[in-house]
């Protein structure tokens, strides 16, 4: 049975989900086209609509997290970082794998090869593991100058 706290910290999670799923729904009833049809107002509005729901989807979580006990905190904690780290340590055995050609191999009909592709899945690659790992920077550095 939930008790009022987890049930307030569910709230804050489904607010969450469903205000990132309202935001990136309306951009795509505002440009309705294929993904391929780049313009300049489909691309600004996009990252903007793409900015407000990952900070709305942050400060649900903030909410959230903070609605925890110790104990769910530092539980929550532990799987994230330890979780997170060997998550990304093991992903690049798949980057490897990919960056080789590895799908190719697998089925060529579907999966091509070639510079720009690769370099397209490389930077895609470089988001995934550099913007945690520059987060946990920003967490430290914060966490390092208030705690002094």
């Amino acid at each position: 049975m939930f008790d009022r706290r987890s049930l307030s910290v569910w709230k804050f999670l489904a607010a969450a989900w469903g205000g990132v799923l309202a935001v990136m729904l309306a951009t795509r009833l505002l440009f309705p086209t294929s993904s391929a049809d780049v313009g300049t107002s489909r691309v600004m509005i996009t990252t903007l609509a793409a900015a407000i729901a990952t900070g709305w989807g942050l400060w649900m979580a903030v909410l959230a997290f903070r609605r925890l006990d110790e104990f769910q905190q530092e539980a929550g904690k532990f799987a994230w970082y330890w979780g997170g780290a060997i998550g990304l340590g093991v992903s690049g055995v798949g980057y490897a794998f990919i960056g080789l050609g590895g799908l190719h191999w697998l089925d060529p009909a579907h999966f091509h090869l070639g510079k720009d592709l690769f370099r397209a899945f490389q930077i895609g690659y470089l988001l995934g593991v550099g913007c945690p790992f520059l987060g946990f920077l920003v967490a430290r550095l914060y966490w390092t100058a208030a705690k002094r």
